[in-house]
């Protein structure tokens, strides 16, 4: 496989998060309203609020994305993590998932918190691996497919 490479969001790689993002939820779960809002209205709802959306680049082509959603206060969600279908299991969501964090430190934030569902295995080994513990914060109501939460916490000096 072909060095994968971490882009940040520019206005013309707004599809990709949309169809990316809706492929998976399809897959899995289905789109709820939520989805809709956040997805379609992604600059207002992420960018504009002073979120950030991370891409995937494999041989030029998009095959990856996520969001990292402020809640202000130090608090960001980690949202919207979706692989292509042919390129998953390349351990693209791990560069991805990193790629957030290494943001949201950037940003000195407190926290980086998700919403996930126990279906999704792969997933959630991937997030302890990375250090993110079950907890129970609650930043909104959750997705109906939702039904475990984990936040990784920083520290610094």
């Amino acid at each position: 496989m072909n060095e994968v490479e971490i882009i940040s969001y520019q206005p013309n790689l707004g599809e990709f998060f949309k169809s990316i993002s809706y492929e998976w939820l399809e897959k899995y779960f289905g789109i709820e309203e939520t989805d809709r809002e956040v997805l379609e209205n992604h600059q207002t709802n992420i960018i504009d609020k002073g979120g950030h959306i991370l891409f995937a680049r494999v041989s030029g082509q998009i095959v990856g994305t996520c969001a990292l959603i402020n809640h202000g206060e130090g608090i960001y969600e980690l949202a919207k993590l979706g692989i292509i279908e042919s390129h998953q299991g390349l351990k693209i969501g791990e560069k991805l998932t990193k790629a957030v964090i290494e943001k949201a430190k950037v940003l000195k934030a407190k926290y980086v918190v998700l919403e996930s569902s126990n279906r999704l295995k792969k997933a959630l080994k991937l997030y302890e691996k990375l250090g993110f513990v079950e907890d129970k914060y609650l930043i909104q109501e959750p997705f109906s497919r939702c039904n475990i939460q984990l936040m990784l916490k920083f520290e610094y000096n």
